[in-house]
């Protein structure tokens, strides 16, 4: 396909940058209220977010200590109940769209980008999630053994596994990433975003401030 057929998209992140609120720990709420999730799981993933308060969910350490729950938050649980448990979530995740994020990324569909969310959320919820707003879903792979989540995934869809993914869906999709722009609130999500033709940051800290000042990347307030 010739570049002059390619055609340009959004790529945005989600929490954080798309929602006000935690994905995984809505599900995992959710989970628990339908009884759904194991008591060691409750107790391990209770520890993990003691150990994360220190830190910011945009520093690495606490990225990693909160990527370690969500692993563990759901660990044992059929994935055959992903369909209730997002039945539950969606209502909230709605209520938490970002205003501002939400109508920039909607002009762009008005004039004709596709939409495609990527979070290091599991794939199953992403996908769902971004199904509601007419959108399409990319996030981490679950490993699932006779069906039931083993508490470990393929790669986190985070850092460089973005850029991977973004590249992989462009190429089945006919898209141009130079024509194409990114959502993003975080460091981790520098990569994808600038190997797209611009970009947005939502809230930024100082670090990712200062980063797009370099690459003259817009910001959104909430």
């Amino acid at each position: 396909m010739t570049n002059s057929a390619l055609r340009p998209a959004v790529f945005s992140d989600v929490e954080g940058t798309l929602i006000s609120i935690s994905f995984p720990r809505t599900y995992f709420e959710q989970a628990r209220s339908m009884g759904l999730v194991p008591t060691f799981n409750v107790l391990t993933t209770a520890t993990l977010g003691v150990l994360a308060k220190p830190f910011s969910s945009k520093s690495k350490i606490g990225g990693i200590l909160r990527y370690l729950a969500i692993m563990t938050a759901m660990r044992n649980v059929p994935m055959s109940h992903n369909a209730a448990v997002m039945e539950r979530e969606i209502p909230l995740l709605q209520a938490a769209l970002k205003p501002k994020t939400i109508a920039q990324i909607r002009a762009y569909e008005a004039q004709g980008y596709p939409v495609i969310l990527v979070s290091a959320a599991l794939q199953q919820g992403v996908a769902v999630f971004a199904q509601t707003l007419g959108w399409r879903g990319e996030g981490t792979i679950p490993i699932l053994k006779d069906g039931v989540f083993t508490g470990k995934a393929e790669k986190p869809l985070s850092g460089q596994e973005k850029v991977v993914r973004v590249q992989a869906v462009a190429a089945e999709m006919g898209i141009d990433l130079a024509r194409s722009v990114g959502f993003g609130d975080t460091v981790s999500d520098v990569p994808f975003l600038s190997i797209l033709g611009s970009a947005y940051v939502v809230d930024p800290d100082a670090d990712l401030r200062a980063i797009a000042a370099t690459k003259g990347w817009m910001i959104i307030e909430s």
